[in-house]
């Protein structure tokens, strides 16, 4: 009696989860919405949907930097303790086919944990090699990378780094910010030799001079290059105007405390800022994507429930995002050893799902789909 009462209880969950699921999509069909709305439940579209972890075609070991590409196909940075690999996935195909796959060194074909990466507009891969300290620019179908930053050894010298974690790549002129996330800096390359100072650089603290531990940067070309920090063990994000010696708070607290509640973050590691302002982050600690409108003083989650699982409406440690062509979220979900796909179901101006969506974001991290109110476009080859 027990067993058949326990096997009614698992059955009605799963209609309630498909009612809910199916009335969200309808609902989202039958009215305009005022602001953009991302389903509830991922797609995975990378790696294993239960998260289970491996190093072939479909699995993903450890999923670290990713990038959209032509026809939204989604490139990912897969690594193990000895082995590097760079995952090109097509639209409709879990079965990855490697782009670049390496073993772990210091030779420019190799890498030394490669965390994070960027396309540009002529399909050049630029990926930064934490462990050996550098970027390099991969051209399409190069066999080896050549140096673009850093390559000195690790250390805090300004054409050094101390422990690279992410990067934005300007469109236009292709200088570089790094996260110096050791040196608890951000520093920008224009060329091979040395870097300047864009932020931080006097050491972990909570002073509006200081960063510590930044994991994320973006750069908004279209306002003077002003500088967005996930200011991550900071729990904040700090915009930095171009030039200044200090940062004003725009997200979470200006104090560095962290928690959950909306006008919180938690180990904030990855943000992309669009064209009005807003500003969407990767809240890792707390299990979510949050969206902060411009001058808000709270966010709200547009993606993973707050608590880390392996369900598709979860998330669990998620690192980086991006979006594709249609507005849709692609999540690292790195805890889960997989790629998500939160697709647009309501945008304003949006009547079917098949419609572009206003999601308006000026320059992406990756800059393999600079989108733009009501013409999100690709423009990256692959």
């Amino acid at each position: 009696m027990a067993d058949r009462y326990l096997k009614y209880l698992s059955i009605k969950s799963v209609i309630i989860i498909i009612v809910a699921f199916l009335l969200d999509k309808v609902s989202a069909l039958s009215h305009n919405c005022s602001t953009t709305v991302w389903a509830s439940y991922a797609t995975t579209i990378a790696g294993s949907p239960d998260g289970i972890a491996g190093f072939n075609s479909t699995l993903l070991d450890d999923p670290m930097g990713i990038a959209v590409g032509k026809n939204d196909s989604i490139y990912v940075m897969d690594d193990t303790d000895s082995s590097s690999r760079l995952q090109l996935f097509y639209p409709g195909s879990q079965s990855g086919i490697t782009i670049i796959n390496t073993t772990s060194g210091t030779d420019l074909d190799q890498f030394d944990y490669a965390t994070a990466i960027n396309i540009d507009v002529s399909g050049n891969i630029y990926i930064l090699d934490l462990g050996n300290g550098r970027v390099t620019k991969w051209a399409p179908g190069a066999s080896t990378g050549i140096l673009v930053a850093g390559g000195n050894g690790h250390g805090t010298s300004l054409n050094q780094l101390g422990g690279p974690w992410n990067f934005f790549v300007e469109p236009n002129t292709s200088y570089i910010w790094i996260a110096d996330k050791i040196n608890h800096r951000v520093v920008k390359w224009i060329n091979t030799s040395t870097a300047t100072l864009a932020a931080g650089g006097a050491g972990c603290g909570s002073q509006a001079n200081q960063l510590c531990y930044p994991g994320g940067v973006f750069v908004d070309t279209s306002d003077s290059n002003t500088l967005y920090v996930a200011d991550t063990n900071n729990n904040r994000i700090q915009k930095w105007l171009y030039g200044a010696s200090s940062a004003t708070t725009v997200a979470g607290q200006s104090s560095g405390v962290a928690g959950s509640a909306f006008n919180q973050l938690y180990m904030p590691f990855d943000l992309i800022v669009d064209t009005n302002g807003s500003m969407y982050i990767v809240d890792y600690g707390n299990n979510r994507i949050v969206l902060w409108l411009l001058g808000a003083t709270s966010g709200r989650v547009i993606a993973g429930t707050g608590v880390g699982g392996v369900f598709p409406s979860q998330l669990n440690g998620p690192y980086y995002f991006t979006f594709d062509s249609t507005g849709a979220l692609i999540v690292n979900d790195h805890g889960n050893n997989r790629i998500q796909r939160f697709p647009v179901i309501c945008s304003p101006n949006m009547t079917t799902l098949s419609t572009t969506s206003t999601t308006a974001i000026s320059q992406n991290r990756t800059m393999a789909i600079p989108l733009t109110t009501n013409s999100l476009t690709t423009s990256a080859s692959e």
